[in-house]
């Protein structure tokens, strides 16, 4: 299934030019006046299909719905314990979590953090709202821990990204669970329906989606979507669902819809990995589903998704989504305010920093694949290999 690795390559280059919009022209996402650095930002905020502002939070939404169905996938045909695979994922997620934090210690310590004074003429408060903190090195490896064990402090997060990281955690953990149930073994079905009921009562918060990306492979989802017809004018509505502005301005068909999310529950409890979601985000949540199911059983869609540059853009997926940050906040940033400095228009010098940031977050993901997730696989997968490994017996004297 190396198309999904193509669906989350592309989902992972979103979140990182989303970011770059939301740091020089926020009023895309906002629709906020007081954002914009003209009007038609303010204008062009109230429509769909805009991957680059809302679609962030869309890029994230398919993320977690693909790892719910990749893990069901993997947990379903595993014969490793509980214990192993609780391992395997706490290292394979952990690591990279760390490493991530510290490049942004490392970025803000060493004085190479530039946002705040590119926020003064950018105008976002995305983009100020970063690196508030003092640098610490202790701070930031209170931070890695928190932001796979514990509740992210965003206030003073070094990788603002890693708010995402407990709920893939905590998700592993609860199909984890499950499966170590072996009902999903034996009646896959009925674990379908018990993670949709739990998806459903979580539905506010992001975990759902992971949930809901597991009971997708467990009903077979994608048999269902290959029987489809017209699929290209589905995509087009999921990818409508998916792009609900998250604007102040939107239409009033928008807030229609929101109307309907807006009655979905608050969870009952605050706890890790289950952070809230917006009404916006829910539906962008319910077109990852979607999406995940559509593409899974759509053969013209994998081959496209299975092509060369969709099979680099998925290598690279995680590194690049925890390394851009520190990136967008020092090389995007610096090199906006020299091309400010040398007196040069604001578009062109948003379009110089943009032609800076995307080979140096791509070198930054390269770097980082090679250093830090490769070996993170390696080691997990050895860790949980041996906590599978029957313990050895005492020798058998032979004749």
């Amino acid at each position: 299934m190396s198309y999904l690795d193509g669906l989350r390559g592309i989902a992972a280059l979103n979140v990182a030019l989303s970011h770059f919009v939301m740091a020089f022209d926020f009023a895309i996402y906002t629709g906020r006046p007081e954002h914009a650095q003209g009007s038609w930002e303010v204008a062009l905020s109230a429509y769909p299909f805009l991957f680059i502002a809302a679609g962030g939070n869309y890029a994230v939404c398919i993320f977690l719905a693909l790892s719910g169905f990749v893990l069901a996938k993997s947990f379903h045909t595993s014969d490793m314990s509980a214990v192993a695979l609780v391992v395997k994922r706490t290292l394979r997620l952990g690591l990279p979590v760390l490493a991530a934090s510290l490049f942004g210690w490392f970025v803000l310590a060493s004085g190479l953090a530039f946002n705040h004074e590119a926020a003064a003429i950018t105008r976002s408060t995305w983009l100020s709202g970063q690196f508030t903190q003092q640098p610490s090195l202790t701070d930031a490896l209170f931070q890695a821990w928190n932001s796979l064990l514990g509740i992210p402090t965003r206030a003073n997060s070094y990788n603002s990204v890693l708010w995402t990281m407990p709920v893939e955690f905590l998700g592993s953990l609860l199909l984890i669970g499950i499966f170590a149930t072996r009902l999903p073994a034996n009646r896959p079905r009925w674990a379908a329906i018990i993670m949709l009921a739990l998806g459903i009562m979580l539905a506010r918060s992001y975990i759902s989606v992971v949930l809901f990306g597991a009971a997708l492979y467990l009903l077979d989802a994608p048999r269902f979507t290959a029987r489809l017809r017209w699929r290209p004018a589905i995509l087009i509505l999921v990818l409508t669902l998916g792009t609900v502005p998250l604007s102040i301005e939107r239409w009033p068909i928008w807030d229609a819809l929101l109307a309907i999310t807006a009655l979905v529950p608050f969870p009952p409890i605050i706890a890790p990995g289950l952070t809230v979601q917006a009404d916006a985000s829910i539906w962008h949540a319910i077109s990852a589903v979607m999406l995940v199911a559509l593409i899974t059983g759509w053969p013209a869609a994998q081959r496209l998704l299975a092509r060369p540059t969709g099979q680099y853009l998925g290598r690279i997926s995680f590194p690049l989504y925890l390394a851009h940050i520190p990136v967008l906040l020092s090389v995007a940033c610096s090199v906006f305010l020299a091309a400010q400095a040398a007196g040069l228009s604001y578009g062109t010098s948003v379009l110089i920093s943009f032609v800076a940031y995307v080979p140096s977050f791509l070198v930054a993901a390269m770097a980082m694949e090679k250093a830090v997730d490769a070996p993170s696989i390696r080691l997990a997968a050895g860790a949980a290999n041996a906590l599978s490994e029957p313990a050895a017996g005492p020798a058998v004297p032979t004749a």
